[in-house]
């Protein structure tokens, strides 16, 4: 089973985002603190990684670089979602593999997700 680690710190987003991937066979790990996302990275070991550009205290940009930057983690895709639309500019300059805009549509934020770990 695919691992999916989610990321933000909207936790009716975050609560949403599990359900809708548990629901699809995906076995999720859902965290609301940016600053666990390394300790989680080691423990639960994902496939993949949907994580939020704002986060309170951090951006979500930069931890994906600092991902793609680790020998540990640097072949691990990480999608990135916000509601501001904008963001999607910044996927090459971050190394992220793509980008989903909050309010996501669920069937694309499917497909997006199976894309990189099928």
């Amino acid at each position: 089973m695919n691992k999916i680690l989610v990321v933000d710190d909207d936790v009716d987003i975050l609560s949403l985002v599990e359900t809708i991937l548990s629901m699809n066979n995906f076995d999720v790990q859902a965290i609301s603190r940016w600053e666990d996302i390394y300790t989680k990275m080691d423990e639960f070991k994902p496939n993949l990684v949907l994580l939020d550009v704002m986060l309170g205290g951090a951006d979500g940009r930069d931890i994906c670089k600092n991902l793609h930057l680790d020998n540990k983690t640097r072949n691990i895709p990480v999608v990135l979602f916000s509601a501001n639309p904008e963001m999607g500019k910044y996927i090459k300059e971050c190394m992220a593999q793509d980008f989903v805009p909050k309010p996501f549509d669920i069937s694309n934020l499917l497909k997006t997700v199976k894309t990189y770990v099928n």
